[in-house]
């Protein structure tokens, strides 16, 4: 047999390893870059989610403290202060529904609790309109309310704290 035949014989098998380590390289890479892709993408949707959600509640929490000056509820005060608590409250709710379906769990818990803080010291709705549960006249319904309000502000510092761990790649919670 020739050399030069006896040599492509002796080459094949390497040239065959090679292309099917070249082959499974291209393809893990071009998967890699796919996945990279939708991760970047699902971040970035994450991280709109979380800072509209803390925009909204720090501008709820704004307008709950404005419609409280001028003393809501004993007696009523100002409707177009309630009803802009009440508008910041239903932004809120959209925020929470937004930051419930981008997950992770953590972050999700939160904000679904300080959405229920919300409704305890904002107003609940019924039918088309919101009202206010607790009885703040009570020394039991004033401390129920006062509760929700530290709540509200501790999910409101857990959800910065969370979000910005979640988001640089920290371990959460």
């Amino acid at each position: 047999m020739e050399s030069e035949v006896i040599a492509a014989l002796i080459a094949t098998p390497a040239v065959l390893v090679t292309a099917a380590a070249a082959w499974a390289a291209g393809r893990a890479q071009s998967h890699g870059t796919y996945h990279g892709t939708v991760d970047a993408v699902r971040r970035a949707a994450q991280r709109e989610a979380y800072a509209g959600l803390y925009q909204t509640a720090r501008r709820f929490r704004e307008h709950f403290d404005a419609a409280r000056r001028a003393d809501l509820g004993n007696p009523p005060g100002d409707p177009a202060l309630v009803t802009e608590m009440h508008a910041a409250l239903d932004a809120l709710e959209h925020a929470v529904n937004m930051v419930s379906l981008e997950g992770p769990d953590r972050i999700a818990e939160i904000a679904e609790s300080m959405y229920g803080n919300a409704r305890r010291f904002g107003g609940q709705r019924f039918g088309g309109s919101r009202i206010i549960v607790i009885d703040t006249d009570s020394p039991e319904g004033m401390r129920s309310f006062n509760e929700a309000i530290d709540s509200f502000d501790s999910d409101l510092a857990d959800l910065l704290l969370e979000a910005r761990r979640y988001l640089n790649g920290g371990p959460s919670r």
